[in-house]
């Protein structure tokens, strides 16, 4: 009797763990819920056009990823591993290379029909008759997000009940490596936390055609790669543990925060037009001493890794002509470039350098490089041809008195000062046709301006 009743209690006990690791449920089993996420933007006119949402159940380990219209909050499941956008499906099936065939379905799920058998072919004279083809088999459905095409956006979404921590950012962002994150969702948990997850820029070499550059760039601090000039900014959030409930619709707000870090940049060029007549018509600029790796959950840098950014210029002549162009007559231009980024970090200094070693660099992070795009006139013919001049400058200074970044009070991590910053560079830039040079205004304390490069191709 004492057996029977072990047995039974034995049963009775694996039949009650069954039921409890059914219900921590894979995706189509019925304990699901329906949920969905509403955003608030302090700038709205910023907000990217989609965003991503990892779902991340914390006890019996679930982790997928939704994308979210930040227009109308629909939303869809995308599958595990197609953050980056070069992995995803193709929105429009018709269009590339990585559709998987001719999927025109009007549903857009991803799901494929069965093929029809094929016929036998007939044998074809004089060759020898052709063995008839076997009937092809129907092809199994595929799981949404995972077919040719990406399933529909839809108001709510349907995922496994159980608590979860959700964390939303930017999503398609073609100049962003989501590797680290596609292998949190790959991993284990325990092997691979969420704290530990970041976002790196992708880097370019300057001859990347990929890269969007000035036609005529020559690079005198090649100590690092690009970054492209059109970053977005980087937004994040997070929610604590949530729990989300079988058969009802549950709502969870995300305050996305911009991880990066959004600088002004400004200097001046003095025009000397005494000796010869030119204008200026764009200018290049190139900053280098940029992190490339972001924590999401905290916002840390890795200062170690470091990369270059090149961007174009607003200029602002003093004295404009009618369309707002600079004229041979103008003396004084404001140039003003915008960039997001994650920051700019200054020179570093070496072992045994002293402060005027470290100010006399023009190698590593913290050096801007600018070109001068210029129409020179040439009295002997009456006619203009195109100039360009590049010059250096170590911000050492200028960076300092910027304050873009802080460091934690353990001196462990650095992360940016603010959603904006400003980096104005008191040296000005003298140009007089020949040479670019700098406007003294004295003392170690200032920046100076050196000239690497011009195009001098005529005799004036």
């Amino acid at each position: 009797m004492n057996n029977k009743k072990l047995l039974y209690t034995l049963l009775l006990g694996a039949t009650l763990t069954s039921c409890a690791e059914v219900e921590i449920c894979e995706r189509d089993h019925p304990h699901q819920g329906d949920v969905n996420f509403t955003y608030t933007w302090n700038k709205p006119e910023d907000k990217p056009n989609r965003m991503g949402v990892l779902c991340y159940r914390v006890v019996g380990q679930w982790k997928q990823v939704a994308e979210v219209n930040t227009d109308d909050l629909t939303l869809r499941l995308i599958g595990e591993t197609t953050i980056t956008p070069e992995n995803r499906p193709n929105e429009n099936p018709d269009e590339g290379d990585n559709t998987g065939g001719d999927n025109t379905g009007g549903d857009n799920t991803g799901v494929t029909e069965p093929t029809e058998p094929t016929e036998p072919t007939e044998p074809t004279e004089p060759t020898e008759p052709t063995e008839p083809t076997e009937p092809t088999e129907p092809t199994e459905p595929t799981e949404p997000g995972t077919g040719t095409t990406p399933p529909p956006f839809t108001p709510t979404i349907k995922i496994p009940r159980g608590y979860y921590k959700f964390a939303t950012f930017p999503l398609d962002n073609p100049s962003i490596d989501y590797s680290e994150l596609e292998q949190f969702i790959e991993k284990d948990a325990a092997d691979y936390p969420l704290q530990n997850v970041g976002l790196s820029y992708k880097v370019y070499d300057i001859k990347d055609p990929k890269l969007n550059k000035p036609l005529a760039w020559q690079d005198f601090n090649p100590y690092a790669k690009y970054i492209q000039p059109d970053v977005e900014p980087l937004y994040y959030d997070s929610t604590t543990v949530q729990q989300v409930r079988a058969d009802r619709q549950t709502t969870f707000e995300f305050k996305p925060k911009i991880l990066s870090q959004n600088i002004d940049i400004n200097f001046n060029i003095v025009k000397n037009t005494d000796e010869v007549q030119f204008k200026v018509t764009e200018v290049w600029a190139e900053i280098s001493g940029v992190p490339t790796y972001i924590k999401m959950n905290t916002g840390y840098l890795d200062i170690k890794k470091t990369s270059k950014m090149l961007f174009k210029t607003d200029i602002k002549p003093s004295n404009p002509d009618d369309n707002g162009n600079d004229t041979n007559e103008n003396k004084r231009i404001a140039c003003h470039g915008n960039i997001n980024v994650t920051g700019v970090v200054n020179v570093q200094r070496g072992y045994g350098e002293t402060l005027a070693d470290v100010r006399k660099k023009i190698y590593g992070p913290g050096i801007m490089q600018v070109v001068i795009y210029t129409e020179v006139y040439n009295p002997k013919t009456g006619h203009t041809f195109p100039q360009k001049w590049q010059g250096i400058i170590n911000l050492y200074n200028t960076l300092n008195q910027a304050k873009l970044m802080k460091t934690t009070s353990d001196n462990k991590y650095v992360y940016r000062n603010g959603e904006h910053g400003a980096i104005n560079i008191s040296a000005e830039i003298l140009l007089d046709g020949k040479t670019v040079g700098n406007i003294d205004k004295g003392g170690d304390a200032l920046d100076r301006w050196i000239q690497t490069d011009s195009d001098i191709n005529i005799d004036i």
